[in-house]
């Protein structure tokens, strides 16, 4: 029963996504509103308007903050799913298969660039607002960076050196942080999600949001892989 009403709601939710494709323009068609309008208005008034050199992060954290807000509900949901798929597994059967140890020189290499690597991953979620890159780009990087330290040091080494509660609140600092920007915005402003005026305090609100979006990307990453793992080895 439960698999028939699972299998009725995946068919009427891709009758409703193909519904929807149908009707969106053909793509590469320059007369588009699409592309007479909203990206022509990006491009031109992209930077005065969002209040950062980057008109990619004007429009992730500015013009669409909705929708970026969704995204990272999405990774934390995603998360939590795989959390409570794991949790709800029977015992093993079989015997865990054999951990591969990692080549000396892997090894070596990896902890030799790891300070480079979290270097350039903050970089990457720091100056996102104004240069290439951004929270979701630095927080891939950082997560990557776990999964490679997890495999030079060990899976339990890296969870022994990551406190458990901090771990936590960090998979959900970037719902949490845009909900307080959404809450924000509607109390200074007047509506969801809007930033300050361009200046100081606004370039900080980006930093802000671009560490959130960072370290809380590279915390579901981690915690992807490790629960993953250990329910392999379990």
């Amino acid at each position: 029963m439960r698999s028939a009403l699972a299998l009725v709601l995946v068919v009427v939710l891709a009758a409703l996504m193909m519904a929807g494709v149908s009707q969106l323009p053909p793509p590469g068609e320059a007369d588009q509103a699409v592309h007479r309008h909203v990206a022509a208005n990006y491009l031109a008034d992209g930077v005065e308007e969002g209040g950062t050199g980057n008109r990619v992060t004007a429009v992730l954290l500015d013009y669409r903050a909705l929708d970026t807000y969704g995204e990272v509900v999405v990774i934390f949901a995603a998360l939590i799913a795989v959390l409570l798929v794991r949790s709800a597994g029977g015992p093993r059967t079989q015997p865990p298969p054999r951990r591969v140890p990692v080549s000396p020189v892997v090894d070596q290499v990896i902890r030799l660039m790891t300070p480079f690597i979290a270097l350039f991953a903050l970089f990457m979620i720091i100056e996102g607002h104004v240069l290439p890159g951004g929270g979701f780009q630095g927080g891939v990087v950082l997560g990557a960076l776990m999964i490679l330290l997890s495999l030079a040091l060990g899976p339990d080494r890296l969870r022994g050196a990551l406190h458990t509660g901090a771990l936590f609140w960090l998979r959900a600092v970037a719902p949490l942080a845009f909900t307080v920007s959404a809450l924000a915005g509607l109390g200074l402003v007047g509506w969801w999600f809007a930033l300050p005026e361009p200046g100081w305090m606004r370039e900080f609100a980006l930093v802000l949001l671009e560490l959130a979006i960072g370290f809380g990307g590279a915390a579901a990453l981690t915690g992807f892989f490790l629960s993953l793992e250990e329910d392999i080895h379990r």
